[in-house]
């Protein structure tokens, strides 16, 4: 049964591509996979994750070295989903996050940060570090897009600019991006996908805020606008309690969500319940394009729960070489994971 009934386009041009992607997907660590190695001890912990991941090495003590080989694994599922995608637009869409990633790694190093950008973010962008900062510098409009282009010219002569506000400014036109790219695809899956995505955004900084005892004024410093709960209902949440603030946005999936953290859990817990449930509920939402025989669904389904297992993996490997115990390290898993 469809728990959002989501509209998926039928496309049997993508008929190789949600093949390759059917054989794939049974190499996604399982959830029961998980829970035995966080609970592996430590000295069978590295074979136990070489078989899990294939990765090499995985008895190092290095964990920058580990951490490395886990997102060059993501990086070439990153290459294999690009290469199925037949639409330049979703291609650019995909890549478009890194290249706000460097687009800010490029302004804190104007502001006199020492800088220097993970090899993943320049892999999975569409240009290197110092080809970006060159186009930029130049005032390359044409190759960068008028976006890209007008945040960075804005920060640039801000006399007077954090670090937040910078990557604020750039999530902000990372995301007017996104939606222009959208708009030109017309596919109600990928739209509903980046909506979600903003509204747990959304969300989570107004409950984090709240625990900080914040202001309204600094939870429209951090809103972003192109999601499905506008600012005067997201406001609520610095008064009202998960399930008040519940009742005010019904007309978002995610409110049902909220329903389900314990509300008799201390505050700091109920904010990692809720984000562990987002995720849970943004993973059934990509799990739904099993039902998509041909089409882009499957292929980019695939790509972002990989990346939610990186991120798991890379919260066990931390952990673990931190010596984090089992039971507290669950509860730090996200999605089905945990």
């Amino acid at each position: 049964m469809l728990t959002y009934n989501p509209q998926f386009r039928e496309d049997p041009e993508y008929a190789y591509a949600v093949a390759r992607i059917r054989a794939l997907e049974t190499k996604l660590i399982e959830p029961g996979a998980f829970s035995s190695l966080i609970g592996t001890p430590i000295e069978r912990f590295g074979t136990y994750f070489h078989e899990l991941t294939g990765i090499e090495g995985a008895s190092s003590d290095d964990l920058h070295l580990l951490v490395n080989s886990l997102e060059k694994r993501f990086t070439n599922t990153f290459f294999l989903v690009k290469s199925l995608l037949l639409d330049e637009g979703i291609s650019r869409l995909i890549s478009l996050k890194y290249d706000y990633e460097l687009l800010k790694l490029v302004l804190k190093e104007q502001r006199g940060k020492d800088i220097e950008p993970p090899e993943s973010f320049m892999d999975r962008s569409r240009y290197s570090y110092e080809d970006l900062k060159a186009m930029l510098e130049a005032g390359k409009v044409i190759d960068l897009g008028p976006v890209m282009s007008n945040v960075y010219a804005v920060v640039s002569e801000a006399k007077q600019i954090t670090g937040r506000e910078i990557d604020y400014r750039c999530d902000l036109a990372y995301y007017e991006e996104v939606f222009e790219i959208i708009e030109s695809l017309d596919n109600d899956f990928i739209q509903n996908f980046f909506l979600r995505e903003i509204d747990a955004q959304n969300i989570m900084g107004g409950v984090r805020l709240k625990l900080l005892g914040g202001k309204r004024s600094q939870l429209r410093e951090r809103y972003i606008p192109f999601g499905t709960i506008d600012l005067g209902y997201l406001e609520q949440i610095l008064d009202l309690s998960l399930e008040g603030f519940a009742q005010k946005i019904v007309f978002s999936p995610l409110a049902g969500v909220l329903l389900k953290v314990n509300k008799g859990s201390p505050e700091e817990e109920q904010i990692t319940q809720l984000e562990r449930l987002i995720d849970e509920d943004m993973l059934m939402f990509l799990r739904e394009t099993i039902f998509v025989t041909f089409g882009v669904e499957p292929v980019l389904a695939y790509l972002w729960m990989n990346e939610v297992e990186l991120r798991n993996l890379r919260t066990v490997l931390i952990a673990k070489h931190a010596g984090v115990s089992a039971s507290e390290m669950k509860f730090h898993i996200r999605g089905v994971y945990g």
